[in-house]
């Protein structure tokens, strides 16, 4: 009969110790994925409209009168297939960035020694948690077997292997989660890219855009052109005028050199627009954490802001898009931002993001504005909204199921296949290699992360090998949770007190680390109770696990926002905000019948 840890060990007096490790693990290794997207991608920036400014007039009516609708009224087209920063300092912040996490993750050196792993042996310190929690939200990468990306002739700047470029490219790209494979969301963004560069004062310049894996909202650049935007800033634009926007945004910043004008005592990096390495607690440490591809956003200067609005406008408008669509996209970050804020338990890797380091100020706005009226009123210039939602229609929206999945206290890795509760009150956030949660005034804390580690060592002997910042861990005993092998044992220091539990599940071993300031026996009653909790999904279970997407509505005559959202977002937070914010529409707006208009499935 299996021994349960809370019987088997029932709590300790209040004991202290010192801060926990950064371990180096991924939550388990990453195979190949084959379908378009994360999981696929269907077959075959707020947006202004009514009282805003710039608004398309096609996109939504007035709101008369009141109208009936009925859930049979909305048509799903094209359904996805299912299988789921301080401004002044230019550092990511999180709402993890509380005492228990620092010291969950700063202060320590860990080893995981006998564990081979694809990440270096060792993590150093650094100085915000926020850094590891919020601006890199994903721990998978995506790999496909579709075409790495469809691009036109001649915009594809190239790479030399082994340059620095390249080798910043790469750890950008894991640092975000991946590459986002969509085929034709890919060749129209090319296209953009295209159009933008034969119309700018260097028109032999190359421009390659990546998408990547990343429900943030961020976009940023290299002095090489290439140029990066997460799929969460994508899902906010509703048209090819309100994405060509952000792209010649972000060739603004490196045309106008506002990174080396910020940041010229950065002379090894080579990121620019808003990208520059992690600050370092320990000095010494710095190349390896750079190779770790651990990526802070740093803020530009208002001014500078301002600027590469500006070029973006004219760019824009010289490459034949609507020039407003500039407009539309700055008030739909801006309320998306809004939106954000209002939760307080919403998601902080949502929070840390080019909302946070590049507000929508009104002087930012003004001037948008006046630009673009320099080039027609609204509506003047292309503006392709069917082209635009046919291209994002499937991406993945939200967290990526096969990262794992945040829901309530739980977390559930469809793809590991496990899932473990934490603590009443504990609010969860799925790092890069580990998963992290804190409790409500940041006193408790936990982490899990993961490594491939050798079958035969006995698992109170990997204990052993790794203490916490050189403090050993102590009170070793073998135990089972459910029907794995399990040992667990103790780490005490003058603050801090860490209760450590390593689980074996076939060749991964997954690494329970606690932190309480007064590891009473309550408290370790409650974190033995979340290794308790830890268990292996079902195939069915796993299958049932979906992750969110982007879908397309066609409204009928007499649908209202509300209907089409209780119809088909009932489990969406905010849905009916979040409705309006995608679609750029406002609670004034009515529907377009025979238009169609985004909204969020699966999950």
């Amino acid at each position: 009969m299996a021994r349960d840890l809370l019987s088997e060990h029932p709590g300790h007096a209040a004991r202290r110790g010192v801060a926990l490790g950064d371990g180096q693990h991924d939550l388990g290794p990453h195979p190949a994925r084959n379908a378009a997207g994360s999981a696929g991608e269907p077959p075959r920036h707020r947006a202004v409209h009514g009282a805003a400014r710039g608004a398309p007039a096609h996109a939504a009516r007035k709101r008369g009168s009141s109208h009936a609708a009925r859930k049979d009224r909305f048509r799903i087209t094209a359904m996805t297939q299912s299988p789921r920063h301080d401004r002044e300092t230019g550092i990511c912040r999180s709402s993890l960035d509380v005492p228990a996490i620092r010291n969950l993750m700063l202060l320590t050196t860990v080893h995981f020694q006998v564990f081979p792993s694809a990440l270096p042996r060792a993590l150093v310190p650094v100085m915000l948690a926020g850094l590891l929690v919020a601006c890199v939200s994903d721990t998978i990468p995506v790999t496909t077997d579709e075409p790495l990306r469809v691009e036109l002739p001649g915009t594809t700047p190239a790479l030399e292997p082994g340059s620095a470029l390249e080798r910043e490219h790469q750890r950008l790209i894991r640092s975000f989660g991946g590459e986002y494979r969509a085929p034709r969301l890919q060749a129209l963004l090319s296209e953009i890219a295209n159009r933008l560069r034969l119309v700018s004062d260097r028109p032999n310049e190359t421009y390659r855009v990546t998408i990547l894996n990343s429900p943030s909202v961020n976009a940023f650049a290299l002095p090489n052109g290439y140029v990066y935007v997460t799929r969460g800033l994508l899902a906010l634009a509703n048209d090819t005028a309100e994405a060509a926007s952000v792209i010649a945004h972000e060739i603004a910043h490196v045309t106008g050199r506002h990174a080396l004008e910020r940041a010229e005592l950065e002379s090894r990096s080579v990121l620019v627009s808003r990208v520059h390495s992690e600050v370092l607690a320990n000095p010494g440490a710095s190349r390896l954490m750079r190779d770790q591809g651990r990526i802070a956003l740093a803020s530009f200067s208002r001014q500078q802001e301002i600027d590469a609005d500006e070029l973006g406008v004219r760019a824009i408008a010289k490459a034949g898009y609507e020039a407003h669509g500039a407009v539309r996209f700055l008030v739909a970050l801006d309320r998306t931002s809004r939106m954000r804020n209002s939760v307080e338990d919403s998601n902080v890797s949502e929070k840390n993001d080019i909302l946070s380091t590049h507000p929508t100020t009104p002087e930012r706005l003004d001037r948008a504005i006046a630009v673009a009226r320099q080039f027609g009123a609204p509506g003047v210039g292309e503006a392709n909204r069917m082209q635009w939602l046919q291209a994002i229609n499937g991406i993945a929206y939200g967290e990526d199921a096969n990262q794992g999945l945040i829901r309530g206290r739980s977390f559930l890795h469809p793809r590991l296949r496990f899932t473990f509760d934490a603590p009443e009150g504990f609010a969860l956030e799925n790092s890069p290699h580990a998963i992290l949660g804190v409790s409500p005034g940041g006193t408790e804390a936990l982490r899990l992360d993961s490594s491939r580690g050798e079958a035969d060592r006995p698992l109170k002997a990997l204990l052993a090998l790794n203490p916490i910042e050189g403090i050993a861990i102590t009170d070793l005993q073998d135990t089972t949770v459910g029907n794995l092998p399990a040992a667990m044992g103790l780490a005490r220091g003058p603050d801090w007190t860490f209760r450590v539990v390593l689980i074996r599940v076939g060749e991964n071993v997954f690494r329970f680390i606690f932190a309480a300031q007064n590891l009473s026996a309550e408290a370790d009653q409650r974190f033995l109770a979340v290794v308790n909790s830890f268990r292996q999904l079902s195939e069915d279970e796993a299958k049932r696990l979906r992750g969110q997407r982007i879908g397309l509505m066609m409204a009928r005559a007499g649908d209202r926002p509300e209907d089409l959202v209780v119809a088909h977002m009932p489990n969406v937070p905010q849905g009916l905000e979040r409705f309006y914010v995608l679609n750029g529409l406002t609670p004034d707006d009515m529907l377009v019948p025979g238009q169609q208009y985004k909204i969020i499935v699966g999950g």
